[in-house]
């Protein structure tokens, strides 16, 4: 007998590297700011890899200005004679909440609405700061979403399945009829199935290539075909 395809009532999604990207780069960022205060050249690629690498050094990152501070303060080490926790943090932390240093996956919105018309309700589970919910707004996604919830406001964040969990009781569904879509094997992926839900992995990268993984967000619908789940009834209307 064939085992019976998995209902799918709900589609989660991360943020950052899934579908949000800074523009044109954390670095680029980073050094525009720096460079207005000092006067000083300083190079996007080279600040790049100085926040990949301070990232990478707190694990337990709890999104907190007084955190994002400790990490623009590495950033910069060696290279100012005064951090920018004194001098331009401020401005730099602002300009992030900003829509215009950030850029959505083209595809994405309208894969939101593909999806929403066969009737799945659509989530958004973020490791973020309070600034999100704003800058969604501000790139009118907000709307795009049933439930949001991001770690800064309910105090619990990936991989804790308690995050996850969180998203399932507000979508009002069990875990096992959710699918989540994240970048990061462990955040996104592992702690989702820790939490009962369904996942896959978008991997840009060219070994991205196992069962559950999928290289744009194109292919999340091919995929889904593939996996065989079974569909709620889709609504009508455009």
């Amino acid at each position: 007998m064939a085992a019976r395809k998995p209902l799918l009532r709900a589609i989660t999604f991360d943020a950052g590297g899934t579908w949000l990207h800074p523009w044109p780069s954390v670095g680029a960022i980073y050094a525009e700011v720096a460079t207005a205060w000092t006067g000083r050249h300083f190079s996007a690629r080279d600040l790049t890899r100085r926040f990949q690498e301070a990232w990478r050094a707190r694990p337990d990152f709890d999104h907190s200005r007084a955190r994002w501070m400790e990490v623009v303060d590495a950033v910069f080490a060696g290279l100012l004679p005064v951090p920018p926790s004194r001098t331009f943090f401020g401005e730099l932390y602002e300009r992030f909440r900003h829509p215009d240093v950030w850029r959505v996956d083209p595809a994405f919105p309208r894969l939101l609405m593909r999806l929403r018309r066969r009737g799945v309700k659509l989530g958004l589970i973020s490791n973020w700061d309070l600034r999100l919910r704003p800058l969604l707004r501000a790139l009118r996604l907000e709307s795009g979403f049933d439930v949001i919830v991001v770690s800064a406001e309910i105090g619990f964040a990936k991989p804790s399945p308690s995050i996850f969990l969180h998203a399932a009781d507000a979508l009002g569904l069990p875990p096992d009829q959710i699918l989540h879509v994240g970048d990061e094997p462990v955040a996104d992926v592992e702690a989702a199935r820790r939490a009962g839900f369904q996942a896959v992995l978008l991997g840009r990268r060219p070994q991205s290539s196992a069962p559950h993984a999928i290289r744009s967000l194109r292919q999340l619908e091919p995929w889904l075909r593939r996996a065989g789940f079974q569909w709620p009834a889709s609504r009508s209307g455009p």
